[in-house]
C-alpha cells in the first residue's frame, strides 16, 4: 500500500497578524512527495446504443488500477437513467457495463494505486 507523507498546517498562522483576539485555527493537509510513478488519466466512451464498452489505457500500470466512472447523456437533459458498473479491471483495459442500451458518453478516472 503506498504511502504518502504530509503535514498538518494551520492556515490562520501563514501570514503574521497580530488581532486582539488569536483566530481559531483552521487545519489543512499539505502534501510533500508522492509515491513512486503516479500515473493519472481520464478519457471519454462513446456508448451507442450499447450496454458494454472497453477502455484501453494510454499510461503503463504494473497492477490493476483504481478506476471510477461516470455518465453523461448525450441530449444534455442528466437523464441517463442507467446505472454503470465496472465489469473487469486489466492492467490494460477496463470494460464497463450499463444497466440497460443507452446512448451516451461515460467519463473515465484511472489512477495507479
Amino acid at each position: 500500500m503506498p504511502r504518502f507523507s504530509y503535514r498538518n498546517v494551520d492556515r490562520n498562522r501563514l501570514t503574521k497578524v497580530y488581532p486582539y483576539v488569536r483566530f481559531p485555527p483552521r487545519y489543512s493537509f499539505e502534501f510533500d512527495t508522492f509515491p513512486g510513478d503516479s500515473t493519472v488519466e481520464s478519457g471519454k466512451i462513446t456508448f451507442n446504443n450499447s450496454e458494454s464498452e472497453t477502455y484501453t489505457y494510454t499510461g503503463i500500470y504494473t497492477s490493476a488500477p483504481a478506476v471510477v466512472v461516470s455518465t453523461v447523456d448525450s441530449s444534455g437533459n442528466n437523464g441517463t437513467n442507467v446505472s454503470i458498473t465496472v465489469s473487469s479491471i486489466t492492467t490494460t483495459s477496463v470494460t464497463i457495463t450499463a444497466s440497460a442500451k443507452f446512448t451516451g458518453q461515460v467519463h473515465v478516472h484511472v489512477a495507479a494505486v
